[in-house]
């Protein structure tokens, strides 16, 4: 009943397939196809075979998760993610299946295929299930057990995504036409012939017999797979489908504490430990030189803070804002000794956090520690934009949110009116640029008081001198007066300038190197941070010119900020680029391995043959070593293509043989043929030497045989896994 079992294979790959088309709704774009359509076909197919050949339970499970952890690694994890070492390896495959769930509901629906660990995540449960059901087909004798896997696989998807309409009906309906398929294929050699009477009915009759039952029973469940989706229809339903992301409390508003800006002269002068920095491939200083804590964004002309909420999420984080300038990776080791503020140091966009208990603000992009160690290390990958400067200057400002812009009301009277009145240029960035020429010729005084308040920022504009909270105060109202989205980010400077006067990286930061600083939303390009501190204070730069002899829209650059300045060439090597095209990448590298993967699954067949042969040839026993000979003599008939059931005498399978491949291909059959009935029919079990002479035929059966084909014919020969599925 070969036909038989090959229409149940092909029921069951039929119902995989639809199973995983219900995930269509819980990916964005095609990125899933190949993984998740991939990881049922290519685990069952495998779980055929190899059930095929009788192989043992536990030896079965482990060459299936074996060969699953090849694929997942192969086809989502490394074209997926950024790696700094091998380790990561482990690290993503345990966030793709251990944290797996959790990751699928923190991520944003539809889910990005660029994040590897809810796209593993399914695949992995996609190469389970493809796993199971070719195991049941292959071994079980219920009908409709194999049915059981692929339905739940496809339930799974219904509450991540939670879909409807009629796509969603249709599918339904292709599950459950399937799903019943898959069990009619399977009843009807159970009920057309028992097993008493299996061996006497011909096989004509059966598959005469089955045809029948089959031409009859596909309009029924045709009409019971409509049958279910349409009650659903007619039902009375909630305006909205059920959704359990709404049951978990993933949110939560930031506890009170103390305000992060207020705190920048208490900590700048208290030269404690921050954290440890280790950064496995710098990029250039000019580009990456501070670490955020957390972004400010309201003002109420007292204080500065934030109104940020955190959740939970996945180890990849997908972009919030749409980068069409260059962007470099940027991998940071942190150690954190005593942590003393609820939020942690990143570069920003962070796109992989590799931590527990971190939460993340999708808008502002700072991470919350929800552990409760004071100390830890974590791991973080940054995508940091490097605009050109002609970029920067044809940018324009972002004001879709309209927190970036609020502010008090300021008289017309106000010294901050006749700030902005000086600023000058024809581009958003230009004007940006010339405000913060004109405050960075202030003085900047260590004894001044701190605050933030719009009475002192007034204070200090009047004075012309404040400390540096005031500076990025009166940049970020300033700014905000001419309704450029600005915020204030608090966080550390990470490099500081040597002897000769290069910017290089610190290994421990400490407090001093907390800072705060102003950034503008632009279009394309994401917050773009600037520098109205002077880089000296006022004992040490006390010739600087009044000013309020500032020449009407002077702009110096204080400094250099890493979104200023082009890239070196040289520097580009040592990033990996990573914008809009990852999901791209991760469609081409995908359908490249399902190329691969299948070559790999033709090299581990001709493994298997080649490992079987070894064990046939050094069997003790010398009539099993005989009969292994024969049985290897066999399967190098069915590669060739030659029908042979097994109630075939020895002698009639030489004699077809003789008829396929001809007298001289076929010879070395004739001349083992006696030394296996002999082993058969005789009462004596043969000499070692009889079964070495077999052995010495079977290789020059495949000598011979191997020279009457062409080369293509012998590769495709070595590759037929029809040896280990068939019994013959």
């Amino acid at each position: 009943m070969r036909q038989v079992f090959l229409g149940q294979a092909s029921a069951a790959g039929v119902l995989l397939v639809v199973s995983a088309f219900f995930y269509s709704r819980v990916f964005e774009g095609p990125g899933w196809i190949a993984p998740i359509i991939g990881s049922v076909l290519l685990s069952g197919l495998l779980a055929v075979a190899l059930a095929r050949t009788g192989m043992g339970r536990w030896l079965l499970a482990v060459a299936l998760a074996v060969t699953g952890v090849l694929f997942v690694t192969l086809a989502v994890i490394l074209p997926a993610t950024s790696f700094g070492g091998a380790s990561d390896i482990t690290s993503a495959l345990y966030g793709a299946t251990i944290d797996g769930w959790r990751n699928a509901l923190a991520a944003t629906f539809p889910i990005d295929t660029s994040l590897a660990e809810p796209l593993g995540f399914v695949t992995v449960i996609g190469w389970l299930v493809g796993s199971s059901t070719g195991v049941l087909v292959a071994r079980s004798e219920h009908s409709a057990l194999p049915v059981v896997p692929p339905v739940l696989f496809a339930a799974l998807s219904l509450p991540l995504a939670a879909p409807e309409g009629y796509v969603t009906y249709l599918l339904i309906v292709a599950l459950i036409g399937s799903a019943l398929l898959l069990a009619l294929v399977r009843a009807v050699p159970q009920a057309l012939i028992s097993s008493a009477e299996r061996a006497r009915v011909t096989e004509f009759v059966g598959e005469r017999m089955l045809s029948e039952r089959l031409i009859a029973g596909v309009p029924v469940l045709v009409a019971l797979a409509f049958l279910a989706p349409l009650i659903a229809v007619l039902l009375p339903s909630a305006d909205e489908p059920f959704d359990p992301r709404r049951l978990r409390n993933e949110e939560v508003v930031t506890a009170s504490a103390v305000n992060p800006l207020a705190e920048l002269k208490s900590q700048r002068e208290a030269s404690d430990r921050a954290f440890l920095l280790e950064l496995p491939a710098p990029p250039a200083a000019q580009f990456f030189n501070r670490m955020p804590l957390v972004s400010l964004e309201e003002y109420d002309g007292a204080n500065w803070t934030t109104n940020s909420t955190y959740s939970a999420t996945s180890s990849d984080i997908p972009p919030n804002i749409d980068v069409v300038v260059e962007t470099l990776t940027v991998r940071q080791v942190v150690e954190i000794v005593d942590a003393t503020s609820p939020w942690i140091p990143a570069a920003q966009p962070v796109s992989r956090i590799e931590a527990d208990d971190v939460w993340y603000d999708e808008v502002s992009g700072s991470l919350l520690d929800r552990s409760e160690d004071d100390s830890r290390t974590y791991t973080v990958i940054s995508q940091i934009a490097a605009p050109l400067d002609e970029q920067l200057n044809a940018a324009v400002v972002d004001r879709s949110d309209p927190r970036y812009t609020r502010l008090p009301t300021i008289s017309g009277e106000s010294p901050l009116t006749e700030l902005v009145s000086r600023v000058q240029g024809s581009s958003d960035y230009e004007r940006l640029k010339s405000l913060e020429g004109l405050l960075s010729r202030f003085t900047l005084v260590s004894e001044e008081p701190s605050g933030t308040a719009l009475g002192r920022v007034e204070e200090f504009l009047l004075e012309g001198e404040g400390y540096r909270d005031q500076f990025v105060a009166a940049f970020a109202i300033a700014a905000r007066q001419q309704a450029f989205p600005t915020r204030i980010t608090v966080g550390y400077r990470i490099a500081e300038q040597n002897e000769e006067s290069t910017l290089v990286f610190l290994d421990t930061v400490t407090s001093e190197d907390y800072d705060a600083w102003p950034e503008v939303l632009f279009e394309g390009i994401g917050w773009v941070a600037f520098d109205p501190v002077p880089a000296t204070s006022g004992e040490a730069g006390a010739e600087q010119d009044d000013p309020t002899e500032i020449p009407e829209g002077q702009a110096q650059t204080q400094g250099p900020t890493p979104e200023l300045s082009n890239p070196d060439e040289s520097d580009e090597a040592e990033f990996e680029d990573s914008g809009p095209g990852t999901t791209v990448r991760v469609l081409v590298a995908s359908g490249l391995f399902l190329i691969v993967f299948p070559l790999m699954l033709l090299l581990m067949v001709a493994l298997a043959k080649l490992i079987r042969r070894r064990h046939r040839q050094n069997l003790e026993d010398p009539t099993a070593r005989v009969l292994a000979g024969w049985q290897e003599s066999k399967d190098r008939l069915l590669e060739a293509g030659i029908e042979i059931r097994p109630d075939m005498t020895v002698k009639e399978i030489v004699a077809a043989s003789r008829r396929e491949l001809g007298v001289y291909a076929s010879s070395p059959l004739s001349a083992l043929a006696p030394y296996v009935t002999t082993t058969i029919y005789s009462p004596h079990a043969p000499a070692s030497a009889a079964a070495d002479a077999v052995w010495d035929e079977v290789e020059l059966f495949d000598r011979q045989l191997n020279e009457t084909r062409s080369r293509t014919q012998n590769v495709k020969a070595k590759v037929d896994p029809r040896p280990l599925v068939e019994r013959v």
